[in-house]
């Protein structure tokens, strides 16, 4: 009795913290839930539940992006109590000068921060010059997201992107849409309103499609991105967040210029060679389960 009594003081409790239900942050945090230990006891709230309060419960908490820490820090939780990610560049023009520099404020915060981690080693590069920044590996559950054993062709070559389709500034949905202009294909989009889907129905998604397009200015890990390729999509993206450690241009998948003639192109180019296309999907398949399975 005693033994399991010290055992049970010995689990670490930590609280994560994604945004919303059902998309990126928090199909991270669930995850992370699935992972087995006996030495660490998971928990999730949103974003908008936490408490003040909670940091008496947890060894601590970890908001999945900056500006969500400091959101939680101005509701009273301590600087020591919160380990944060850096999911985006973007989310630090909020805390900018009119000089365009990370404000004295804000620079207090992030420095005084439990921890602080990402996935890109762009990231990390860049802001390892205020405070340490750590490298954490991510992955894709290769058993769920996975190619159709046999796979029908499409009868009009079917092109996938996701994300909001009114922030053209950030996921540029407008590119895509002047990209396909004219072309010879069935443009399949998930939104997180009305082309929203379960994450189950998603695998069925990735793979009833020829390629999947990110256009995006700025991310951290393009979740869709991964998860496409897991199911053997070729992909087509900027070079933008972990993308680059991804894919290799025309072997796996293609990086191409944030212009509707880039992706345009390339798309055509997928679209006249049906061997490239073959051999991209086996290639990013093979990318995803030696390196981030």
């Amino acid at each position: 009795m005693k033994r399991m009594t010290k055992e049970r003081e010995n689990i670490r409790k930590i609280l994560l913290v994604p945004d919303v239900p059902g998309w990126a942050f928090d199909h991270h945090a669930r995850d992370m839930m699935a992972m087995p230990s006996n030495r660490v006891q998971l928990d999730i709230k949103y974003q908008h539940e936490v408490q003040k309060e909670d940091a008496n419960q947890y060894e601590f908490i970890y908001p999945m992006a900056v500006i969500m820490a400091h959101s939680l820090y101005q509701k009273g939780i301590p600087l020591n109590k919160l380990v944060a990610g850096i999911s985006s560049e973007r989310q630090f023009r909020f805390f900018q000068n009119q000089n365009q520099q990370l404000s004295k404020k804000f620079l207090q915060f992030f420095k005084g921060l439990r921890a602080v981690n990402t996935a890109s080693d762009e990231f990390v590069e860049r802001f390892s010059r205020y405070r340490p920044v750590h490298k954490t590996r991510v992955g894709v559950d290769i058993h769920q997201f996975k190619p159709l054993k046999q796979r029908k062709e499409n009868p009009v070559f079917t092109v996938g992107w996701v994300g909001s389709s009114k922030d053209n500034e950030l996921k540029g949905y407008h590119i895509v849409e002047k990209a396909l202009l004219g072309l010879p294909v069935k443009l399949d989009i998930r939104t997180k309103t009305e082309h929203f889907v379960s994450r189950d129905e998603m695998i069925t998604y990735y793979q009833g499609l020829d390629c999947f397009l990110c256009a995006s200015r700025s991310e951290h890990i393009p979740l869709p991105v991964f998860e496409a390729a897991a199911c053997g999509v070729p992909i087509i993206s900027t070079k933008v967040g972990i993308v680059p450690e991804l894919i290799k241009s025309y072997q796996n998948g293609m990086i191409v210029d944030r212009t509707p003639a880039a992706f345009r192109k390339a798309i055509q180019y997928i679209m006249r060679h049906q061997s490239v296309k073959e051999k991209m999907a086996i290639e990013i398949r093979k990318t995803i389960v030696k390196n981030w399975a």
